[in-house]
């Protein structure tokens, strides 16, 4: 009966019903996101991730950030049982912010996006002038 059951397990495999068996596994960064009086500013972590292998792009007002850790093998592998995954998340950002004038940069595993207000969406004072009359 166990045959039976391991059998019918193997038939789905081998029929590839697994949407996720080619696809590459990511880790969700943890992410902080502070509200400033000049926008928003984003802190991931990545940890291994360098400049050259991370990649953040927004369109049509979602934040991607894809990185993968660089890593150096030491010698040859003899057995294993850790592998770096990359990082991908998504963010959905408000109409309010300036996509085009945003900044990254990377330090020591930690990313920082600053993303700006629109000029339209900046709060500003209007000065008040005396009517003479």
């Amino acid at each position: 009966m166990a045959e039976d059951k391991m059998k019918i397990f193997g038939d789905k495999k081998d029929k590839n019903l697994a949407k996720e068996d080619t696809r590459e596994s990511y880790l969700a960064p943890s992410v902080d996101i502070y509200e400033t009086e000049e926008g928003l500013v984003l802190l991931a972590d990545l940890p291994g991730v360098s400049r050259e292998h991370l990649h953040i792009h927004i369109e049509k007002g979602l934040l991607t950030i894809e990185g993968k850790p660089d890593f150096r093998e030491v010698g040859e592998e003899v057995f294993s049982e850790f592998s770096l995954n990359g990082f991908y998340r998504q963010f959905r950002l408000p109409e309010t912010l300036d996509g085009t004038a945003s900044s990254a940069q990377i330090k020591n595993g930690v990313l920082t996006v600053k993303l700006p207000r629109a000029a339209s969406a900046r709060p500003r004072r209007i000065e008040v002038t005396r009517a003479d009359g």
